[in-house]
Protein backbone atom coordinates (compact mmCIF):
# COMPACT_ATOMS: atom_id res chain seq x y z
CA UNK A 1 0.00 0.00 0.00
CA UNK A 2 1.38 3.37 -0.97
CA UNK A 3 1.78 5.60 2.18
CA UNK A 4 1.45 9.35 2.22
CA UNK A 5 4.34 10.10 5.30
CA UNK A 6 4.57 13.56 4.24
CA UNK A 7 1.14 14.54 5.71
CA UNK A 8 0.86 12.37 8.63
CA UNK A 9 -0.54 15.03 10.45
CA UNK A 10 -3.10 15.91 8.66
CA UNK A 11 -6.54 14.39 8.42
CA UNK A 12 -7.93 12.78 5.15
CA UNK A 13 -6.93 10.24 3.02
CA UNK A 14 -4.96 10.14 -0.16
CA UNK A 15 -6.91 8.81 -3.04
CA UNK A 16 -5.72 7.72 -6.09
CA UNK A 17 -8.08 9.76 -8.31
CA UNK A 18 -6.56 11.79 -11.34
CA UNK A 19 -4.22 9.27 -11.44
CA UNK A 20 -2.85 8.61 -15.62
CA UNK A 21 -4.37 5.61 -16.81
CA UNK A 22 -1.83 2.95 -16.81
CA UNK A 23 -1.97 -0.89 -18.70
CA UNK A 24 -4.10 -3.30 -15.71
CA UNK A 25 -0.68 -5.77 -15.43
CA UNK A 26 2.66 -3.87 -15.82
CA UNK A 27 6.19 -5.06 -15.00
CA UNK A 28 5.95 -2.97 -11.55
CA UNK A 29 2.45 -4.75 -10.43
CA UNK A 30 3.83 -7.90 -11.05
CA UNK A 31 6.89 -7.47 -9.34
CA UNK A 32 4.32 -6.63 -6.37
CA UNK A 33 2.65 -9.00 -6.70
CA UNK A 34 5.02 -11.80 -6.58
CA UNK A 35 7.11 -10.62 -3.68
CA UNK A 36 3.80 -10.42 -1.81
CA UNK A 37 2.73 -13.74 -2.85
CA UNK A 38 6.35 -15.16 -2.24
CA UNK A 39 6.23 -14.57 1.47
CA UNK A 40 2.81 -14.87 2.41
CA UNK A 41 3.27 -18.74 0.88
CA UNK A 42 6.55 -19.30 2.18
CA UNK A 43 4.91 -18.95 5.75
CA UNK A 44 1.79 -20.28 5.45
CA UNK A 45 2.39 -23.17 2.73
CA UNK A 46 6.11 -23.15 4.01
CA UNK A 47 9.44 -24.75 2.21
CA UNK A 48 8.16 -28.19 3.65
CA UNK A 49 4.49 -28.85 2.20
CA UNK A 50 2.65 -31.92 2.40
CA UNK A 51 5.50 -33.59 5.08
CA UNK A 52 5.47 -37.14 5.93
CA UNK A 53 4.60 -37.89 9.40
CA UNK A 54 4.87 -41.51 9.34
CA UNK A 55 8.96 -40.84 9.36
CA UNK A 56 10.77 -39.98 12.53
CA UNK A 57 10.99 -36.23 12.69
CA UNK A 58 14.66 -34.94 11.39
CA UNK A 59 16.46 -32.63 14.20
CA UNK A 60 17.86 -29.29 12.69
CA UNK A 61 18.96 -27.69 16.10
CA UNK A 62 22.39 -27.48 15.18
CA UNK A 63 22.55 -26.94 11.51
CA UNK A 64 18.94 -25.18 10.70
CA UNK A 65 16.85 -25.78 8.14
CA UNK A 66 18.83 -24.65 4.62
CA UNK A 67 15.63 -24.80 2.45
CA UNK A 68 14.22 -21.40 5.19
CA UNK A 69 17.35 -20.47 5.61
CA UNK A 70 18.10 -20.27 2.14
CA UNK A 71 14.24 -19.10 0.59
CA UNK A 72 13.89 -16.35 3.67
CA UNK A 73 17.01 -14.95 2.93
CA UNK A 74 16.82 -14.78 -0.80
CA UNK A 75 13.18 -13.10 -0.09
CA UNK A 76 14.52 -10.86 2.26
CA UNK A 77 17.20 -9.61 -0.30
CA UNK A 78 14.87 -8.92 -3.00
CA UNK A 79 12.47 -6.82 -0.38
CA UNK A 80 15.39 -4.67 0.81
CA UNK A 81 16.11 -3.96 -3.03
CA UNK A 82 12.70 -2.97 -3.96
CA UNK A 83 12.48 -1.08 -0.90
CA UNK A 84 15.94 0.65 -1.34
CA UNK A 85 14.09 1.60 -4.72
CA UNK A 86 10.56 2.78 -3.44
CA UNK A 87 11.28 5.24 -0.25
CA UNK A 88 12.44 2.86 2.32
CA UNK A 89 12.46 6.02 4.89
CA UNK A 90 8.70 4.98 5.24
CA UNK A 91 10.26 2.04 7.59
CA UNK A 92 11.61 5.12 10.38
CA UNK A 93 7.69 4.46 11.32
CA UNK A 94 7.80 1.28 12.48
CA UNK A 95 11.58 2.07 14.83
CA UNK A 96 9.94 2.66 17.81
CA UNK A 97 11.89 2.59 21.02
CA UNK A 98 10.19 -0.69 22.58
CA UNK A 99 11.18 -2.80 19.22
CA UNK A 100 14.88 -1.40 19.11
CA UNK A 101 14.71 -2.26 23.08
CA UNK A 102 13.28 -5.76 22.01
CA UNK A 103 15.84 -6.78 19.88
CA UNK A 104 18.42 -5.38 21.85
CA UNK A 105 17.49 -7.46 24.55
CA UNK A 106 17.17 -10.44 22.39
CA UNK A 107 20.96 -9.88 21.44
CA UNK A 108 21.94 -9.59 25.46
CA UNK A 109 20.25 -13.42 25.61
CA UNK A 110 22.34 -14.76 23.02
CA UNK A 111 25.85 -13.31 24.46
CA UNK A 112 23.89 -14.85 28.05
CA UNK A 113 23.23 -18.29 26.15
CA UNK A 114 24.58 -21.52 26.98
CA UNK A 115 24.84 -22.08 22.80
CA UNK A 116 25.64 -18.52 21.90
CA UNK A 117 26.64 -19.25 18.17
CA UNK A 118 22.86 -21.06 18.01
CA UNK A 119 20.89 -18.60 19.29
CA UNK A 120 23.00 -15.91 17.38
CA UNK A 121 22.06 -17.65 13.81
CA UNK A 122 18.28 -18.18 15.10
CA UNK A 123 18.17 -14.43 16.35
CA UNK A 124 19.41 -13.01 12.73
CA UNK A 125 16.87 -15.44 11.34
CA UNK A 126 13.97 -14.07 12.84
CA UNK A 127 14.97 -10.29 12.06
CA UNK A 128 14.90 -11.02 8.66
CA UNK A 129 11.60 -12.38 8.86
CA UNK A 130 10.64 -9.33 10.64
CA UNK A 131 12.13 -7.31 8.21
CA UNK A 132 10.15 -9.18 5.55
CA UNK A 133 7.08 -8.42 7.46
CA UNK A 134 7.70 -4.94 7.89
CA UNK A 135 8.34 -4.05 4.08
CA UNK A 136 5.46 -6.10 2.83
CA UNK A 137 3.20 -3.62 3.99
CA UNK A 138 4.64 -1.36 1.25
CA UNK A 139 4.52 -3.18 -1.65
CA UNK A 140 0.75 -3.09 -2.51
CA UNK A 141 0.26 0.13 -4.79
CA UNK A 142 -2.98 0.34 -2.51
CA UNK A 143 -5.81 -0.82 -1.28
CA UNK A 144 -7.54 -2.68 -3.61
CA UNK A 145 -4.36 -3.99 -4.70
CA UNK A 146 -3.47 -5.25 -1.02
CA UNK A 147 -7.31 -7.16 -0.90
CA UNK A 148 -6.61 -8.58 -4.73
CA UNK A 149 -3.34 -9.94 -3.26
CA UNK A 150 -4.32 -11.31 -0.02
CA UNK A 151 -7.70 -13.03 -1.64
CA UNK A 152 -5.03 -14.60 -4.11
CA UNK A 153 -2.66 -15.87 -1.48
CA UNK A 154 -5.66 -16.88 0.91
CA UNK A 155 -7.02 -19.02 -1.93
CA UNK A 156 -4.20 -20.10 -3.06
CA UNK A 157 -3.15 -22.30 0.30
CA UNK A 158 -6.97 -23.28 0.67
CA UNK A 159 -6.73 -24.57 -2.94
CA UNK A 160 -3.20 -26.84 -1.97
CA UNK A 161 -5.40 -27.75 1.80
CA UNK A 162 -8.03 -28.99 0.03
CA UNK A 163 -6.57 -30.88 -3.19
CA UNK A 164 -4.29 -32.43 -0.55
CA UNK A 165 -7.26 -34.07 1.37
CA UNK A 166 -8.66 -35.06 -1.76
CA UNK A 167 -5.67 -36.47 -3.96
CA UNK A 168 -3.14 -36.81 -1.16
CA UNK A 169 -4.74 -37.70 1.79
CA UNK A 170 -1.82 -39.95 3.36
CA UNK A 171 -0.12 -36.29 3.56
CA UNK A 172 -2.82 -33.80 4.51
CA UNK A 173 -4.54 -35.81 6.85
CA UNK A 174 -3.29 -37.31 10.02
CA UNK A 175 -3.32 -41.00 10.23
CA UNK A 176 -2.63 -43.66 13.09
CA UNK A 177 0.53 -44.72 11.44
CA UNK A 178 2.11 -41.14 12.28
CA UNK A 179 5.20 -41.43 13.88
CA UNK A 180 4.03 -39.18 16.31
CA UNK A 181 0.85 -38.14 17.99
CA UNK A 182 -1.34 -41.20 16.10
CA UNK A 183 -4.27 -40.27 18.40
CA UNK A 184 -4.98 -37.20 15.87
CA UNK A 185 -5.65 -39.81 12.89
CA UNK A 186 -8.51 -38.40 10.46
CA UNK A 187 -7.94 -34.67 11.80
CA UNK A 188 -7.28 -32.70 8.42
CA UNK A 189 -3.89 -31.05 8.47
CA UNK A 190 -3.66 -29.76 4.27
CA UNK A 191 -0.52 -28.72 3.62
CA UNK A 192 0.72 -28.14 7.19
CA UNK A 193 2.54 -30.52 9.50
CA UNK A 194 -0.07 -30.21 12.77
CA UNK A 195 -3.86 -29.84 12.64
CA UNK A 196 -3.24 -26.91 14.86
CA UNK A 197 -1.09 -25.28 12.54
CA UNK A 198 -3.77 -25.63 9.65
CA UNK A 199 -6.10 -24.92 12.42
CA UNK A 200 -4.65 -21.28 13.10
CA UNK A 201 -4.22 -20.64 9.46
CA UNK A 202 -7.75 -21.37 8.71
CA UNK A 203 -8.78 -18.41 11.90
CA UNK A 204 -6.66 -16.06 9.84
CA UNK A 205 -8.31 -16.70 6.55
CA UNK A 206 -11.92 -16.26 8.69
CA UNK A 207 -10.76 -12.90 9.23
CA UNK A 208 -9.63 -12.41 5.66
CA UNK A 209 -12.76 -13.37 4.05
CA UNK A 210 -14.44 -11.10 6.29
CA UNK A 211 -12.02 -8.28 5.39
CA UNK A 212 -12.85 -9.52 1.25
CA UNK A 213 -16.37 -9.55 1.90
CA UNK A 214 -16.67 -5.20 2.89
CA UNK A 215 -13.87 -4.21 0.55
CA UNK A 216 -13.94 -6.46 -2.87
CA UNK A 217 -16.83 -8.85 -2.80
CA UNK A 218 -18.95 -10.27 -0.71
CA UNK A 219 -19.33 -13.56 -3.07
CA UNK A 220 -15.69 -14.13 -3.14
CA UNK A 221 -15.19 -13.10 0.82
CA UNK A 222 -18.36 -15.48 2.01
CA UNK A 223 -16.60 -18.01 -0.20
CA UNK A 224 -13.58 -17.79 1.63
CA UNK A 225 -15.03 -17.53 5.04
CA UNK A 226 -16.96 -20.94 4.39
CA UNK A 227 -13.71 -22.59 2.83
CA UNK A 228 -11.59 -21.61 6.09
CA UNK A 229 -14.55 -22.66 8.37
CA UNK A 230 -15.55 -26.46 6.34
CA UNK A 231 -11.47 -27.02 6.91
CA UNK A 232 -11.09 -25.41 10.46
CA UNK A 233 -14.05 -27.64 11.59
CA UNK A 234 -12.18 -30.74 10.19
CA UNK A 235 -8.99 -29.94 11.98
CA UNK A 236 -10.31 -30.58 15.27
CA UNK A 237 -7.93 -28.27 16.41
CA UNK A 238 -9.27 -27.38 19.85
CA UNK A 239 -7.12 -23.98 20.65
CA UNK A 240 -8.14 -22.54 17.17
CA UNK A 241 -11.83 -22.77 16.84
CA UNK A 242 -12.13 -21.86 20.86
CA UNK A 243 -9.97 -18.61 20.22
CA UNK A 244 -11.85 -17.37 17.00
CA UNK A 245 -14.92 -15.87 18.25
CA UNK A 246 -13.03 -14.63 21.65
CA UNK A 247 -11.30 -13.12 19.34
CA UNK A 248 -14.29 -11.51 17.36
CA UNK A 249 -15.56 -9.80 20.13
CA UNK A 250 -13.18 -8.46 21.81
CA UNK A 251 -12.25 -6.70 18.47
CA UNK A 252 -16.51 -5.75 18.18
CA UNK A 253 -16.10 -4.21 21.28
CA UNK A 254 -12.24 -2.61 21.02
CA UNK A 255 -13.87 -1.08 17.70
CA UNK A 256 -16.89 0.13 19.37
CA UNK A 257 -15.25 1.99 22.08
CA UNK A 258 -12.50 3.24 20.28
CA UNK A 259 -10.61 4.16 23.93
CA UNK A 260 -6.94 2.68 24.00
CA UNK A 261 -7.06 2.62 28.10
CA UNK A 262 -10.09 0.29 27.89
CA UNK A 263 -8.66 -1.44 24.87
CA UNK A 264 -5.42 -2.20 26.78
CA UNK A 265 -6.80 -3.11 30.18
CA UNK A 266 -9.63 -5.79 28.35
CA UNK A 267 -6.96 -7.26 26.21
CA UNK A 268 -4.21 -7.46 29.48
CA UNK A 269 -6.83 -8.49 31.51
CA UNK A 270 -8.54 -11.03 29.23
CA UNK A 271 -4.35 -12.28 28.64
CA UNK A 272 -3.96 -12.81 32.31
CA UNK A 273 -7.10 -15.07 32.40
CA UNK A 274 -5.77 -16.88 29.96
CA UNK A 275 -2.64 -17.61 31.66
CA UNK A 276 -4.34 -18.13 35.23
CA UNK A 277 -6.49 -20.86 33.23
CA UNK A 278 -3.82 -22.87 31.78
CA UNK A 279 0.41 -21.91 33.27
CA UNK A 280 -1.11 -20.66 36.83
CA UNK A 281 -2.73 -24.37 36.76
CA UNK A 282 0.95 -25.79 37.53
CA UNK A 283 1.86 -22.87 39.40
CA UNK A 284 -1.20 -22.11 41.82
CA UNK A 285 -2.90 -24.72 43.64
CA UNK A 286 -5.99 -23.81 43.26
CA UNK A 287 -6.69 -22.85 39.83
CA UNK A 288 -5.59 -26.56 39.17
CA UNK A 289 -8.43 -28.11 41.18
CA UNK A 290 -10.84 -25.09 39.63
CA UNK A 291 -9.79 -26.73 35.84
CA UNK A 292 -10.11 -29.97 36.83
CA UNK A 293 -13.49 -29.54 38.23
CA UNK A 294 -14.83 -27.61 35.21
CA UNK A 295 -12.66 -29.18 32.39
CA UNK A 296 -12.43 -32.98 31.11
CA UNK A 297 -8.74 -32.86 30.32
CA UNK A 298 -6.91 -30.14 32.79
CA UNK A 299 -3.30 -31.32 31.62
CA UNK A 300 -4.36 -29.63 28.23
CA UNK A 301 -3.40 -31.89 26.15
CA UNK A 302 -0.03 -33.14 28.08
CA UNK A 303 0.85 -29.77 28.60
CA UNK A 304 1.39 -29.06 32.22
CA UNK A 305 3.99 -31.52 32.70
CA UNK A 306 5.98 -28.98 29.65
CA UNK A 307 4.74 -26.16 31.89
CA UNK A 308 6.14 -27.36 35.05
CA UNK A 309 9.66 -27.82 33.16
CA UNK A 310 9.15 -24.44 31.86
CA UNK A 311 8.34 -22.86 35.40
CA UNK A 312 11.47 -24.80 36.61
CA UNK A 313 13.81 -23.14 34.47
CA UNK A 314 12.44 -19.98 34.61
CA UNK A 315 13.01 -19.91 38.70
CA UNK A 316 16.83 -20.38 37.39
CA UNK A 317 17.41 -17.94 35.33
CA UNK A 318 14.88 -15.55 35.43
CA UNK A 319 16.63 -12.50 34.19
CA UNK A 320 18.60 -13.35 30.79
CA UNK A 321 17.27 -16.51 30.42
CA UNK A 322 18.58 -19.19 28.27
CA UNK A 323 19.24 -17.84 25.35
CA UNK A 324 17.39 -16.76 22.21
CA UNK A 325 15.54 -19.63 21.35
CA UNK A 326 17.80 -21.89 22.29
CA UNK A 327 16.15 -23.95 24.98
CA UNK A 328 14.29 -26.82 23.97
CA UNK A 329 15.88 -29.51 21.78
CA UNK A 330 19.19 -28.69 23.49
CA UNK A 331 21.49 -31.71 24.86
CA UNK A 332 21.10 -30.12 28.24
CA UNK A 333 16.94 -30.49 28.36
CA UNK A 334 16.58 -33.50 26.09
CA UNK A 335 18.92 -35.26 28.54
CA UNK A 336 17.76 -33.83 31.68
CA UNK A 337 17.51 -30.57 33.18
CA UNK A 338 18.81 -30.59 36.56
CA UNK A 339 17.00 -33.43 38.77
CA UNK A 340 14.20 -33.87 36.45
CA UNK A 341 13.97 -35.31 33.56
CA UNK A 342 10.63 -36.66 31.46
CA UNK A 343 9.02 -36.65 28.54
CA UNK A 344 8.24 -33.04 28.59
CA UNK A 345 12.32 -32.90 27.87
CA UNK A 346 11.63 -33.85 24.60
CA UNK A 347 9.00 -31.21 23.65
CA UNK A 348 10.28 -28.68 21.13
CA UNK A 349 8.65 -25.51 22.87
CA UNK A 350 6.74 -24.29 25.76
CA UNK A 351 3.21 -24.60 23.89
CA UNK A 352 2.72 -20.82 25.71
CA UNK A 353 4.39 -18.37 23.97
CA UNK A 354 4.67 -15.94 26.90
CA UNK A 355 6.35 -18.97 29.14
CA UNK A 356 8.60 -19.89 25.92
CA UNK A 357 9.52 -16.71 25.94
CA UNK A 358 10.58 -16.26 29.75
CA UNK A 359 12.38 -19.71 29.14
CA UNK A 360 14.62 -17.87 26.57
CA UNK A 361 15.02 -14.42 26.80
CA UNK A 362 14.18 -13.87 30.74
CA UNK A 363 11.39 -12.34 32.11
CA UNK A 364 12.57 -8.93 31.14
CA UNK A 365 12.10 -9.70 27.55
CA UNK A 366 9.32 -11.13 27.85
CA UNK A 367 7.55 -8.00 29.15
CA UNK A 368 9.11 -6.09 26.28
CA UNK A 369 8.07 -8.31 23.82
CA UNK A 370 4.27 -8.13 25.54
CA UNK A 371 4.22 -4.14 25.30
CA UNK A 372 5.71 -4.60 21.39
CA UNK A 373 2.92 -6.99 20.04
CA UNK A 374 0.27 -7.04 22.45
CA UNK A 375 -0.56 -3.44 24.08
CA UNK A 376 0.77 -0.93 21.68
CA UNK A 377 -0.73 -2.39 18.46
CA UNK A 378 -4.57 -2.06 20.48
CA UNK A 379 -3.28 1.77 20.89
CA UNK A 380 -2.31 2.16 17.24
CA UNK A 381 -5.58 0.78 16.92
CA UNK A 382 -7.40 3.33 18.68
CA UNK A 383 -4.79 6.13 18.22
CA UNK A 384 -7.29 7.74 14.80
CA UNK A 385 -10.83 7.53 14.41
CA UNK A 386 -12.14 5.02 12.23
CA UNK A 387 -12.09 6.13 8.35
CA UNK A 388 -14.82 4.62 6.16
CA UNK A 389 -11.70 3.37 3.82
CA UNK A 390 -9.43 1.69 6.05
CA UNK A 391 -12.02 0.84 8.33
CA UNK A 392 -12.35 -3.11 7.55
CA UNK A 393 -8.45 -2.82 7.07
CA UNK A 394 -7.84 -1.64 10.83
CA UNK A 395 -10.19 -4.50 11.73
CA UNK A 396 -8.77 -7.66 10.31
CA UNK A 397 -5.06 -6.54 11.50
CA UNK A 398 -6.62 -6.06 15.24
CA UNK A 399 -8.40 -9.63 14.97
CA UNK A 400 -5.38 -10.86 13.61
CA UNK A 401 -3.00 -9.63 16.35
CA UNK A 402 -5.56 -10.59 18.67
CA UNK A 403 -6.39 -14.61 17.84
CA UNK A 404 -2.07 -14.40 18.37
CA UNK A 405 -2.67 -12.51 21.94
CA UNK A 406 -4.68 -15.47 23.02
CA UNK A 407 -3.73 -18.64 20.75
CA UNK A 408 -0.35 -18.05 21.77
CA UNK A 409 -1.27 -18.88 25.45
CA UNK A 410 -1.73 -22.44 24.03
CA UNK A 411 0.86 -22.10 21.58
CA UNK A 412 4.40 -20.57 20.96
CA UNK A 413 3.31 -18.43 18.20
CA UNK A 414 5.57 -15.03 19.11
CA UNK A 415 9.09 -14.95 17.84
CA UNK A 416 8.34 -18.07 15.96
CA UNK A 417 11.11 -17.79 13.15
CA UNK A 418 8.78 -18.14 10.60
CA UNK A 419 4.88 -19.59 10.94
CA UNK A 420 1.42 -19.40 9.78
CA UNK A 421 0.47 -16.75 12.56
CA UNK A 422 3.84 -15.11 13.85
CA UNK A 423 4.51 -13.93 10.19
CA UNK A 424 0.73 -12.17 9.79
CA UNK A 425 0.79 -11.37 13.43
CA UNK A 426 3.84 -9.26 12.72
CA UNK A 427 2.17 -7.89 9.37
CA UNK A 428 -1.25 -6.85 11.50
CA UNK A 429 1.18 -5.31 14.15
CA UNK A 430 3.05 -3.08 11.96
CA UNK A 431 0.21 -2.71 9.61
CA UNK A 432 -2.05 -0.90 12.81
CA UNK A 433 1.16 1.22 13.48
CA UNK A 434 1.21 2.63 9.61
CA UNK A 435 -2.60 3.20 9.45
CA UNK A 436 -2.07 4.78 12.88
CA UNK A 437 0.17 7.40 11.55
CA UNK A 438 -0.22 7.73 8.02
CA UNK A 439 -2.74 7.80 4.54
CA UNK A 440 -2.24 5.78 2.35
CA UNK A 441 -3.44 4.95 -1.09
CA UNK A 442 -6.55 3.57 -2.11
Amino acid sequence: MTLDISRTTKPGLQTSAGVAAQPAVDLDTLVRGILFLAAFLAAWISFHPYPDLSLPPQSVVESGDPANQVGFSTMFLAFAAWTYWHEPRRLMLLLRPVLIATVAWCMLSVIASWEPALAARRLAFELIVISIAAMILLVPKNLRHFSDLLAAATLIVLLACYLGVLLLPQYAIHHATDFLEPEHAGDWRGVFPHKNNAGAAMVLFVFIGFYVARVRSFALGAAIVALAGIFLAFTESKTAIGVLPIALILSGIIGHSRRAALGIAIVVTTLVIFELCSVGTVIFAPMQKLMQAIMPDATFTGRTEIWQLAVQAVTQRPFTGYGFSTFWGTPEVVYGLGDRSTWANAATDAHNAYLNLAVTIGVPGMLLVVLWVVVLPIADFCRRPPEPETAALQMLFLRVCLYGVYASCFESSILQQAGEVWFFYMTSAFGLRYLSLTRITT
